[in-house]
């Protein structure tokens, strides 16, 4: 076999494996709960009694 169909094959199943990877991910169950935690911010983000910023100072008077 020449190094080159060697390099082939290799490659191929390289990226065959990457593929099933893939299509392992798609397709694998996971409960709702679990998505929506992983994908929703979580309420630390949301904090009502933030600072707001100081106003900008006006600009000086020629």
């Amino acid at each position: 076999m020449s190094v080159g169909k060697a390099a082939g094959w290799t490659l191929g199943g390289l990226l065959l494996g990457v593929l099933a990877g893939f299509a392992g991910e798609l397709f694998r169950r996971q409960p709702a709960a679990k998505i929506q935690q992983r994908y929703v911010a979580p309420e630390a983000a949301e904090t009502p009694d933030a600072r707001k910023p100081a106003p900008a100072p006006a600009p000086a008077a020629r």
